[in-house]
């Protein structure tokens, strides 16, 4: 009796075949099938019935049951498409069987073929009957098995029937149960298994020996065995199903109930097994029945009803079970079914439901382990197997057996949304459970930046650093958004771990926040920075540098100077090269990035005295060494114009820094105050310093001696005058007056009008003698306009003592002056007059020509002759071509025609009048001058 263990099912559906041919019915049928799309049917009478998918009957006699031969034993194989039959005389012991050999091609076209026949001889001279037959693929090899417990192989071209030979494999005390050949894909070693009813064996026959290998001390029925798809032996006994190979037994099936027939379907295993009539269980209807111990003697009859089962191996289950009236004669499985022969002549055909069909059952019953095993071995796509998870993780989600349904639920990454099962387990705050499945999503690479994110905050809730730190430390792809990582990181306060990942990941922006901005390590930060390319950092600098300054001043602004110098000299080496043509790549293509100069400055706002230091090291490395003549692109020149202004402005308000590397003192007593720096700084021939906004820093900040150096740079000594006047700097005026009075006299003019004004300060006295004595010697202004300088303002304190000497000078020589114009005047009056009786008689009076001689060749005169006015007479041959010009008055003559000509030019100068009258100290003595040369005497009227 049957005792099952396994959970059964009903995954086949089963149909009675009606209106049966006629050959079904025959009593005691063989049947044979394997997977050639036929079904061979053997009865008593000898006929073969060949059966198609349509049950239609193809029948021939293969064996005369006149002689009293009958077929016994009955194979089809497959690869040659031949059908092997064995016939016996069942009524005579002593007759010879024989082995036929029949194409199935042939017969199914209804050719009269003839068998191959292969002869054979009972091994003992007691016949035994045949209770086993095998053949290899090729039919090069055939063994035969015998109640007597003889084995023989016949070996040959047996499809030729030429040269076979037989031999006895192996005596066993046992009848010979089944025999099967494995031969390997090059079909160079056969290996035949085989079983009694006490032992299971092995034989290679590929040689001339075989040798047994007894696997087992155990056997199996007729009909209990059978190769599977992996050429493994499998033997169907009363307490179980084993496996064997070549090397030994393998696993087993334990399925409790005496076996009678074990075929193979798919994966699954079809069992006959003897249930007496008393008491076999219906299992086709359900019922159940304690088990049998498997010691008790059992009796069935041959028409005891049979249960069929069909097990499922890879899923250890019972597909289906039922009660075959009759018995099972046999069980064929072609055209992807099976079909069971009954003892009663009936035929039931066995269907596999479909695969949804199966889960569905499985569904109802809450099986979902098994739904997934089945649909995994069915082959269903990883998407269906997903959703058989998921329902199996809600069903046990709603039992509140949380951590199991998350094992369900980690199977079905990448099928279902993770939002479903994330939002489950933070609904009902299971972070461990959520963490496991955000985990696996990680492991997956399925996960996004907000999973990171969700999984990260678990961690930091949780906080559980131990699996933080394995997360972050055994990743090797980091399938997840770094970014990320290192964001939630940072928020909840794990910053080894961010920086980790920062650094790992080249993320130095964020590592140089975490380092800055939450643990105040500047001191790393800075040493990281150093590290880096000229672009990068740069760029960090100017993001980072205002904080570093505000902690570390004196390291921050060192590397500041050195990435500051660092890109000047890319900077430098690119300009030259573009302006040489050269093909040679400059350090950088693109320079706009690197950290200048005046990007730097605003780091330092809140930093005034670091920054003088920053630019005095800039000064002093760049643009103050003896070799640095050099010339300076434009972008640099802006720089140190820039550094120079600022620089200035530092020192104006006073700012002290604290490097002292420009001008620095020997001793305390020697320091330099910030204005003594800056007047340096202005004095120095070096500095290329924007005069506009040096002016205006020094006036703004009332440093008048940074204005005057500022004036003495320019050269412009009257503003530097006036600047002295404004401030009352009596020595500094007599100082710049000592050194530039002479060069520009004009400076003595403001003089005196300050001290006219100012006569209550010291050594005016002396001061204004001066004055007044350098405007006497060059004449710079007339008396009358000295005098009103002296006394326009109404606060003049100058008195007639303190110009008594200048007056006396200018009233005596202006007298001398007069007498010297009388004298001239009567002089030209003179001339005048007696030019004008001249004019008068030449133009008025006849003239008298008494000369007799040529003044030329001084020969008396003849004529013809000629007369000029200036009383000289010549033979007209004596003038040749001469004109109307005298020949010894021509050169006077022509030197006043060529003052005459100049004076008519000049009339038409009037830039050239202008600008003497300008610059002249006496206008009208320019003007009378001009007059005097009668300019309007050339003037020519238009007609209009």
């Amino acid at each position: 009796m049957a005792s099952f263990q396994l959970r059964q099912f009903h995954f086949f559906k089963r149909e009675s075949l009606k209106d049966l041919p006629e050959a079904f019915g025959q009593p005691d049928l063989l049947m044979a099938s394997n997977g050639g799309d036929l079904i061979f049917l053997a009865d008593s009478a000898g006929f073969i019935h060949i059966v198609n998918r349509k049950l239609v009957v193809r029948s021939f006699m293969a064996a005369s049951d006149a002689h009293g031969m009958r077929i016994t034993q009955m194979l089809h194989i497959h690869q040659t498409r031949t059908l092997l039959t064995v016939e016996e005389n069942v009524s005579a012991a002593t007759s010879r069987s024989a082995i036929k050999l029949w194409s199935v091609d042939s017969l199914l076209r209804h050719e009269d073929t003839q068998p191959v026949v292969v002869k054979y001889q009972q091994p003992t001279s007691t016949p035994y009957p045949l209770t086993a037959v095998a053949a290899t693929p090729s039919i090069s090899q055939i063994a035969l098995g015998f109640a007597g417990g003889h084995m023989v192989l016949i070996r040959g071209n047996i499809l030729k029937s030429k040269s076979t030979k037989q031999r006895t494999l192996h005596v066993a005390p046992e009848p010979v149960t089944n025999l099967h050949f494995v031969t390997d894909a090059a079909g160079t070693r056969v290996t035949l298994f085989a079983t009694t009813t006490a032992q299971t064996m092995v034989f290679d026959t590929s040689g001339s020996k075989s040798e047994p290998a007894v696997l087992e001390e155990r056997g199996c029925g007729i009909g209990c065995s059978l190769m599977n798809e992996e050429d493994e032996l499998i033997v169907a006994r009363d307490e179980a199903i084993y496996t064997y190979t070549v090397d030994g037994r393998g696993p087993c099936f334990a399925f409790d109930a005496p076996k009678v027939l074990l075929r193979r379907f798919k994966h699954y295993l079809l069992l006959a097994t003897a249930a007496p009539s008393s008491m076999a269980p219906n299992l086709a209807n359900g019922d159940d029945h304690p088990p049998v111990d498997a010691t008790e003697s059992r009796v069935y009859s041959y028409n005891d009803p049979t249960t069929f089962t069909i097990l499922d191996t890879k899923n250890k289950l019972v597909a289906y079970t039922g009660v075959v009236p009759g018995g099972v004669r046999g069980v064929a499985t072609e055209w992807g079914s099976i079909f069971v022969l009954g003892g009663h002549g009936t035929m039931d055909f066995f269907s596999e439901k479909d695969l949804l069909e199966r889960l569905d059952i499985l569904y109802r019953q809450n099986l979902y382990p098994l739904a997934v095993k089945m649909a995994q071995n069915g082959n269903y796509d990883m998407a269906s197997v997903a959703g058989i998870y998921k329902r199996y993780g809600d069903w046990l989600y709603s039992k509140d057996d949380f951590d199991s349904a998350m094992l369900q639920y980690v199977q079905t990454i990448g099928v279902v949304e993770p939002s479903y099962i994330i939002r489950k387990y933070l609904d009902a705050q299971r972070l461990n459970n959520l963490t496991s499945y955000l985990q696996e999503l990680h492991t997956a690479g399925m996960a996004t930046s907000d999973h990171t994110t969700l999984l990260l905050n678990c961690y930091t809730k949780l906080r559980d650093e131990e699996r933080l730190n394995q997360f972050i430390h055994t990743q090797e792809d980091y399938q997840f958004d770094v970014d990320t990582a290192i964001h939630v990181c940072r928020q909840a306060g794990f910053y080894e771990q961010a920086l980790y990942l920062a650094d790992k990941f080249s993320k130095t922006g964020m590592y140089l926040k975490l380092k800055i901005e939450d643990q105040d390590d500047i001191k790393a930060a800075l040493e990281y920075m150093r590290k880096l390319g000229d672009t990068d950092i740069s760029a960090y600098l100017a993001e980072f540098g205002r904080r570093c300054l505000g902690s570390l001043p004196s390291e921050t602004t060192e590397l500041l100077v050195d990435v500051c110098l660092n890109g000047m000299d890319v900077r430098a080496a690119a300009a030259t090269a573009d302006e040489m043509h050269d093909d040679t790549p400059a350090p950088y293509a693109d320079t706009t990035s690197l950290l200048s100069m005046r990007r730097i400055q605003h780091l330092f706002a809140d930093q005034p005295t670091w920054l003088a230091a920053f630019l005095e090291r800039i000064i002093t490395r760049r643009w103050l060494p003896s070799d640095s003549s050099r010339e300076l692109i434009a972008e640099e020149d802006s720089d140190m114009k820039s550094a120079w202004n600022t620089l200035l402005e530092l020192y104006l308000c006073s700012v002290e820094s604290p490097l002292h590397e420009l001008n620095s003192s020997s001793s305390p007593s020697e320091k330099q105050t910030p204005k003594e720096r800056a007047l340096n700084l202005l004095r120095n021939p070096r500095t290329n310093i924007d005069w506009e906004r040096a002016y205006v820093l020094c006036a703004s900040n009332g440093f008048t001696e940074g204005i005057a150096a500022l004036y003495e740079q320019r050269g412009d000594i009257a503003a530097l005058l006036d600047l002295y006047i404004e401030h009352d700097s009596l020595s500094s005026m007599r100082q710049l007056l000592d050194e530039h009075g002479e060069s520009q006299p004009d400076l003595y003019i403001k003089a005196l009008h300050y001290l006219a004004r100012n006569p209550q300060l010291a050594d005016n006295e002396e001061l204004l003698a001066d004055c007044l004595s350098t405007i006497e010697k060059h004449n710079l202004m007339s008396p009358l306009r000295v005098l009103q300088a002296l006394g326009d303002s109404e606060q003049s304190g100058v008195t007639l003592g303190m110009v008594r000497g200048y007056i006396m000078r200018q009233i005596n020589a202006t007298s001398k002056r007069i007498e010297d114009n009388k004298a001239a005047i009567a002089s030209y009056t003179s001339e005048f007059k007696v030019h004008s009786e001249k004019m008068d008689a030449l133009k008025n009076k006849p003239i008298v020509f008494q000369s007799t001689k040529c003044t030329s060749c001084m020969a008396p005169l003849d004529l013809p002759s000629v007369h000029f006015l200036c009383k000289h007479s010549y033979h007209q041959r004596c003038l040749g071509d001469i004109g109307d010009s005298c020949p010894r008055c021509q050169a006077e003559n022509q030197k006043l025609e060529d003052q005459r000509r100049a004076q008519e030019i000049s009339a038409k100068q009037h830039d050239a009048f202008f600008d003497k009258l300008q610059h002249s100290d006496e206008g009208f003595d320019v003007i009378a001058n001009w007059f005097a040369k009668s300019p309007f005497a050339f003037t020519k009227l238009i007609d209009q």
